[in-house]
């Protein structure tokens, strides 16, 4: 027992070690900072927002969907589409095709379910994203008009989401090289945009674009590789747990991607502090006289 204390320990000391020398590096740096920032700015918006989304902005996509359908779509080609792509099977693909064939046959149900979980739950998610801005940009915004701001902000995201939910189904392999620039370039817009609405153009468009361009990269990829590793969890899950197994794994991709959007949605101050902290430290190893010089003569 003894002896196993002794390796848990060793191995502890040495991750220790290695966490220490980081900080010697701009790469160790950065990343301290940029967590540090995270930290201060979230104040578990993540979890918050994951269940804000899941009761608002899903069913607002469903409808979107749904009415796309009726005016010419085929929604259970979509759905068909869907399950191709993420590889599902089984129970998992099932319940695709009912949610959509659901959603389909009772729009206006579902159209009224959607007005009630937007003023219940789809006005807070841009106060949310708006509070994570403002403590890590350090600004004050708070303005009788910003619940206008989130509900338009609430709706163009619903319907860039529908957008590129409907693009990713049905574009076809050919079709991807096109594909991954144009969305990687409206990403981009998007995630420049939102903060510079939500702060009332308070931060200038060059600051924001580092957060922009990371969260484009990181969340594409998140994105883009998810038939890989989120198809199959959906179907393990469904034959583990039936529907509700689905449920959890849809809750986990959404925390997930929304917890990323929010790491990257930091990343525009902590580059310009870094970037300010390294012209000081340079400055500073500048300025210190240097080892042989600092020496006395003997």
């Amino acid at each position: 027992m003894s002896k196993r204390r002794g390796l848990v320990g060793t191995r502890v000391g040495r991750i220790r070690a290695w966490l220490a020398r980081q900080t010697h590096s701009w790469v160790g740096r950065l990343s301290f900072l940029w967590f540090k920032r995270y930290m201060q700015a979230s104040k578990n918006s993540g979890a918050s927002t994951t269940a804000y989304f899941m009761l608002s902005v899903v069913p607002t996509a469903l409808v979107a969907v749904a009415l796309f359908g009726q005016s010419g779509g085929d929604t259970t080609a979509l759905a068909e589409r869907l399950i191709a792509h993420m590889h599902l099977t089984g129970d998992t693909a099932e319940i695709v095709r009912q949610t959509f064939g659901t959603t389909t046959d009772n729009l206006v149900a579902a159209t009224l379910a959607v007005v009630i979980s937007f003023l219940f739950w789809g006005i807070g998610i841009g106060q949310l994203y708006r509070d994570v801005y403002t403590r890590s940009w350090r600004v004050e915004t708070a303005q009788a008009s910003d619940q206008v701001l989130f509900t338009i902000w609430y709706f163009v995201t619903c319907g860039l989401l529908g957008a590129m939910f409907v693009t990713t189904t049905e574009t076809a392999s050919s079709s991807r090289p096109l594909f991954i620039p144009a969305w990687f370039a409206v990403s981009t817009f998007y995630w420049v945009w939102t903060p510079r609405f939500l702060l009332h153009r308070k931060v200038p468009t060059r600051k924001l674009l580092p957060g922009a361009l990371v969260g484009s990269f990181v969340l594409g990829g998140t994105i883009g590789t998810s038939p890989l590793w989120m198809g199959p969890t959906l179907n393990q899950n469904a034959q583990a747990f039936g529907p509700f197994g689905v449920i959890l794994a849809l809750l986990a991709f959404v925390l997930i991607a929304i917890t990323i959007s929010m790491v990257c949605a930091v990343f525009g101050p902590v580059w310009e502090e870094f970037r300010e902290l390294e012209r000081e430290r340079k400055a500073a190893e500048a300025k210190a006289p240097a080892p042989e010089a600092a020496a006395e003569p003997l």
